[in-house]
């Protein structure tokens, strides 16, 4: 009897699960996207099992799979490409507290416009903190500049 109690919830728990639910259930990656449009529990296990056999931790680093790379990786990438492409220029910016390399800088950053020309004379005014040498590195000037913002 106790059997029969126990197949009769398995199959109702299976019954119940719709395929939205399947990725809120068992994450992201190449399992979900495998049983994607099925439900029932046994395809939620073989889902979970499957991400977790094939690597959640690529699809979430890499932003895809389902996963969506958050934006602080995205936007810090985009920052240390920019400050690597643009190092003299964002240096002669910053020396004079204003130009669009600066300005630049500043949206990639998030500072809100309304504090913009404060940026640039904060910026100008440290600038010999933020670029210390002649064969500084973009990474050494992000890290100075976060220093000096935090």
């Amino acid at each position: 009897m106790k059997k029969l109690i126990g197949a009769a919830l398995l199959a109702a728990a299976c019954g119940m699960v719709h395929a939205d639910d399947l990725q809120d259930n068992v994450g992201i990656g190449v399992g979900t996207l495998i049983f994607r449009g099925q439900d029932g529990l046994a395809q939620q296990v073989l889902a979970a099992t499957t991400n977790g056999i094939s690597g959640q931790t690529f699809a979430i680093s890499s932003g895809t799979l389902g996963a969506k790379q958050p934006d602080s990786i995205v936007k810090r990438e985009t920052l240390k490409k920019f400050v690597a492409e643009n190092m003299d220029n964002l240096a002669r910016d910053m020396a004079t507290g204003k130009g669009e390399t600066l300005n630049t800088l500043a949206d990639l950053m998030a500072v809100p416009t309304e504090e913009r020309t404060q940026f640039g004379k904060k910026l100008q005014a440290n600038f010999g903190k933020i670029y210390t040498s002649m064969d500084i590195t973009h990474i050494d000037v992000i890290r100075n500049l976060e220093k000096l913002n935090s």
